[in-house]
């Protein structure tokens, strides 16, 4: 029977993370995964390291510090990590506002951003509408990952170089501590750890229910690549992200900006719907994403959200090609007021779950400090 320090049960950038500090720290791991690859908010995403969407303090510097781990890993494991940079950008005097108020607060400097005109929109990116932009707010302070590669080559990477074990196709069906059953066979285990995403059923059911937490499902589609020399290059955003995101949560103009949007832009509201769009490596364009928070009951997916959401994307952006050529539901666990959970359900097992879909930016960081309090 095989043993090991540490098991993971979920092989996306959580479980991974995980790995990578216990493997560092010189713990021997296995990390299982009921499906063939990590499918699920690891990959269905944006593959965005928001930085810029964090409040300064405590927010911000455990973003930071997992970017320097992502910058670590990147070249090694060999897929793409670049510094996009993010653009919010402003079409209405609500929003003019609370960026304008932004630029004049310690936390402009924090973000690396700066205040633009008009006028100055097409340095940072060439193919805005800007006859219907009146300015915008551009953070340097936001990196891109390739999503669809990253789970699968840091996985590559830390079976080569830390030894780590990985057990794809294997769903774990029990967990009393030393041991482990699993769909492939019986494994030993001084630790177990939980990052199995939304999924909350199947081990420890009582202890996720008695947190609270539950589930958020997002609408999100992808465009066919675009033509060559038609670039994005930052991130997208408008004033439906503005009133979502921690970073501006201080701004007094933030008030009149929600007051707007509730009379002017009441269906998006209704659906959770904050448009995010990004250019992948493939020259394909990532569009979403709406928020419905249920309690793990898959809704249908909706045409109507899918209207909305081109709607307001073709709002900011004159895509090349417009056509669609996927179209996906995604989720992830969510607790409100919430950025993360980490429960003991009994002696030796911890579950970890990062709860307002910022897994990426914040997981290298959260795994460091569990499997720090782990190994003391």
């Amino acid at each position: 029977m095989n043993k090991f320090d540490l098991a993971i049960v979920g092989a996306g950038i959580m479980g991974l993370a995980h790995a990578f500090h216990a493997a560092k720290a010189g713990l021997s791991v296995a990390v299982f995964d009921r499906n063939p690859k990590a499918q699920g908010a690891s990959v269905r995403n944006f593959g965005m390291l928001a930085l810029n969407a964090q409040a300064p303090g405590v927010q911000l510097s455990g973003a930071l510090k997992s970017l320097k781990y992502w910058q670590e890993i990147a070249p090694q494991a060999g897929f793409e990590l670049c510094q996009s940079g993010c653009m919010f950008v402003e079409r209405a005097p609500e929003e003019m506002a609370v960026l304008a108020e932004f630029a004049q607060s310690a936390k402009m400097v924090e973000h690396g951003t700066s205040l633009l005109t008009a006028s100055d929109l097409g340095r940072y990116c060439q193919v805005l509408r800007e006859d219907r932009i009146l300015g915008g707010l551009f953070s340097e302070q936001t990196w891109k990952v390739d999503q669809r590669q990253a789970s699968r080559k840091i996985a590559t990477w830390l079976k080569q170089k830390y030894d780590v074990s990985f057990y794809f196709s294997t769903d774990v069906q029990d967990v009393s501590l030393p041991h482990i059953s699993t769909s492939v066979g019986s494994f030993k285990a001084g630790h177990i750890i939980l990052c199995n995403g939304d999924e909350f059923v199947s081990l420890f059911p009582d202890a996720f229910a008695k947190s609270g937490v539950t589930s958020c499902q997002l609408q999100m589609m992808r465009t066919h690549p675009q033509p060559s020399g038609w670039r994005l290059q930052p991130f997208v955003m408008g004033g439906l992200s503005m009133s979502r995101y921690s970073a501006f949560a201080s701004c007094a103009s933030l008030h009149d900006l929600v007051t707007m949007q509730a009379a002017r832009f009441k269906p998006y509201l209704d659906e959770g719907i904050h448009v995010i769009i990004a250019q992948e490596p493939d020259g394909s364009v990532t569009i979403g994403d709406s928020h419905a928070y249920e309690n793990g009951t898959e809704l249908a997916r909706s045409s109507k959200i899918d209207t909305l959401i081109l709607k307001e994307a073709t709002e900011m952006v004159i895509l090349a090609d417009p056509r669609i050529a996927q179209r996906w539901l995604g989720h992830y666990a969510y607790l409100q007021n919430a950025g993360s959970i980490i429960i003991s359900p009994e002696d030796g097992v911890t579950a970890v779950s990062q709860t307002n879909g910022q897994g990426m930016t914040h997981g290298f960081s959260i795994a460091e400090e569990v499997i720090s309090n782990i190994m003391h």
